[in-house]
C-alpha cells in the first residue's frame, strides 16, 4: 500500500520504519530539514520536505493512489487539517495524531467522519491505558485480550519457581488450557516447541483462557497480592492520564513533579490523589514520602537516565516494582537487564496501534506486538472463504516460525493440539516474529 506519514518526529520515524518492514511504499512529509537529513540516513522512504496539508504536495506525490495518511506532527490541529484535506482528495483511510484529551472524549463517530478521520489515536492515553492493563495482573509484565477477551497473552520472568527449569516443555504441566508461545533469552525471541526448556530469568509469554492465566501467577510462585499504592514521576500527559485513570479505579497514587504548573494543574484533575512539588531523584525527599511503601513506581519524564536513576534507587529503598518510560528504543533490552520490571516506549505502542488499522482485512480480527516489536499476536477468524477451515492444525504449513495458541469456539477457549479442526467461525491466536506476519495474513487469507 502507498501509505503517506505526515511528521517525521519520534512517532512519525518510528512508524515509518515498521511500515517499510511491512513492504509498504511509505512517503514521508516533513518540514524540517534536519530531521529529513535523519531519515535520509536511516530509512528507505521517500522524504518530501514541505506542509503536509497541502494540496498540491499531495497531487505531486500521487493522490490517487495513496491507500492511507497518517499525520502525527506535533500540532494536533495541523494533524486534523491534513487528514480533512486528504480525505477531501480521495485518500480512502486518514488517522490523526491528538494529544487533547477532548478529541477522544466528546467527538463521536459521526462527527470524526464528517471531519474526514477514520481514527484519533492519543499516545499519552494509549501509554496510560497499557500500563493501567499490566497493573492489574501485578506479576505480569505484559498483557493482551483477545477474541472480546476470552483469551489472554501474558509475559512473565521466571525466577522464583525453579523446580520447573531445565524440564522439555511437553513434560511440564502447566495449568489447563494455557499454552507456552513464546520464550525472551538474552535478547532473542524463541518460538518455542515441545523439547525447549524454561530457563532462570527468561521471559516467557503465556496464552490461553483467561481464568486459567490468572492461575500463572500461582505456578510460578508469584506474589498474587494486588497492586494498591502507587508513586509516579512526572506530571505530563501520561503521567496525569494515568493518576486520573488510577483513582477512579481506587488506587492510592501520589505523584511527583519539578513543574509547578503540571502540578496545579494535575492537582486541579484529581480529589484523593497526592501530587508533590519536588524533584524525583532527592532522596530525602523520596524517604520523606516513605516511597518504600508502595508497590510499584511508574517512572515517566522524558529524560531516559533519569527514569533509570530514579527506578533503581526506589527499587533500592524497597519498591518492589519498577516501570520505566523508554524514549531511545535500544535501551529497553538494558533497562530489563538492569533490574527494572517495565520498560515501555509510547511511540512503539502508538505505532501497533496505527499497524492494527492498516493490516486490518476479511480475517484479522486483532495484532498485538511485544518486546519491543520482536513478537507479535495475531487474532484471526476462520470464514467460509478461508482456506484454512476444515483443516487441521497439523496440516497447516505457515510460513515462517508461528504457533496456534489458542482457539476459540462458541465462547470456549481450546489450546489447540495437531488434531484440532479449524471449523468456520472460530477465532485463532497465532503467535509469530514480525519478519514473518505479511507472510503469514497472506496465508490464512489465501
Amino acid at each position: 500500500m502507498k501509505i503517506v506519514v505526515v511528521g517525521a518526529g519520534k512517532v512519525g520515524y518510528s512508524l515509518a520504519q515498521r511500515l517499510v518492514q511491512d513492504e509498504h511504499d511509505v512517503y514521508v512529509i516533513e518540514k524540517s530539514p534536519e530531521r529529513i537529513k535523519n531519515l535520509e540516513n536511516n530509512l528507505d522512504v521517500y522524504l518530501v520536505q514541505g506542509n503536509g496539508s497541502s494540496i498540491s504536495l499531495l497531487q505531486e506525490i500521487g493522490v490517487e493512489d495513496i491507500g492511507m495518511l497518517i499525520a502525527v506532527t506535533d500540532s494536533d490541529e495541523v494533524n486534523i487539517l491534513a487528514c480533512m484535506i486528504g480525505k477531501a482528495a480521495g485518500i480512502p483511510k486518514t488517522i490523526a495524531r491528538v494529544r487533547d484529551n477532548e478529541y477522544e472524549s466528546n467527538i463521536n463517530a459521526s462527527i470524526r467522519e464528517r471531519l474526514g478521520i477514520d481514527l484519533f489515536i492519543n499516545p499519552e492515553m494509549v501509554t496510560a491505558r497499557e500500563i493501567y492493563k499490566i497493573l492489574k495482573t501485578p506479576a505480569a509484565l505484559d498483557v493482551e485480550d483477545f477474541a472480546s477477551g476470552a483469551v489472554r497473552l501474558a509475559e512473565f520472568k521466571i525466577r522464583n519457581n525453579l523446580d520447573i527449569t531445565g524440564i522439555p516443555l511437553h513434560s511440564l504441566t502447566l495449568p489447563s488450557n494455557v499454552l507456552v508461545v513464546g520464550i525472551m533469552r538474552g535478547g532473542e525471541m524463541i518460538i518455542p516447541h515441545g523439547g525447549s526448556t524454561l530457563e532462570y530469568m527468561d521471559n516467557v509469554f503465556f496464552l490461553g483462557a483467561k481464568e486459567s492465566i490468572d492461575e500463572i501467577e500461582v505456578w510460578l510462585h508469584e506474589s498474587t497480592s494486588p497492586t494498591q499504592r502507587v508513586i509516579i514521576i512526572g506530571a505530563g500527559l501520561i503521567g496525569r492520564n494515568l493518576t486520573i485513570l488510577l483513582e477512579k479505579d481506587g488506587y492510592d497514587v501520589k505523584v511527583i513533579e519539578k513543574n509547578i504548573d503540571r502540578c496545579e494543574k494535575l492537582a486541579a484533575q484529581v480529589d484523593r490523589s497526592i501530587v508533590i512539588h519536588g524533584d524525583g531523584t532527592d532522596i530525602d525527599l523520596l524517604q520523606a514520602e516513605e516511597i518504600s511503601d508502595n508497590d510499584v513506581i511508574i517512572c515517566l519524564t522524558d529524560d531516559d537516565k533519569l527514569n533509570l536513576l530514579v527506578a533503581l534507587l526506589a527499587k533500592h529503598l524497597g519498591v518492589p516494582k519498577a516501570f520505566v518510560r523508554v524514549g531511545r528504543l535500544e535501551y529497553i533490552t538494558l533497562m530489563e537487564q538492569v533490574g527494572i520490571d517495565v520498560a515501555f516506549s509510547p511511540r512503539l505502542l502508538t505505532s501497533g496501534q496505527i499497524l492494527r488499522l492498516i493490516r486490518e482485512g476479511e480475517n484479522l480480527i486483532n495484532i498485538s506486538t511485544f518486546e519491543g516489536s520482536k513478537a507479535e499476536a495475531v487474532e484471526i477468524e476462520i470464514t467460509a472463504t478461508s482456506s484454512l477451515m476444515n483443516q487441521y492444525l497439523k496440516d497447516l504449513r505457515f510460513p515462517g516460525k508461528a504457533l496456534v495458541g489458542a482457539v476459540v469456539r462458541d465462547e470456549h477457549t481450546i489450546v489447540p493440539k495437531g488434531d484440532t479442526l479449524l471449523l468456520e467461525g472460530d477465532h485463532i491466536v497465532i503467535f509469530t516474529l514480525p519478519e514473518h506476519v505479511n507472510a503469514l495474513l497472506s496465508y490464512v487469507s489465501d
